[in-house]
């Protein structure tokens, strides 16, 4: 069962291969949130950090 996607014309999604299998993944984020995905990421790193010096 294979699908295709256009990425190009679907702003939301990329590919990415790994090994023999390529992933679509799709995303989506809330328009009027307080934090950018930049501000977001950094916040879930420091929290991952802080969790392996535990």
């Amino acid at each position: 069962m294979e699908q295709s996607i256009n990425t190009k014309t679907e702003s939301n999604a990329f590919t990415k291969r790994i090994g023999q299998t390529t992933y679509v993944v799709r995303y989506h984020f809330n328009e009027d949130a307080k934090e950018s995905m930049q501000e977001k990421i950094n916040r879930m790193l420091k929290q991952e950090a802080r969790r392996g010096e535990e």
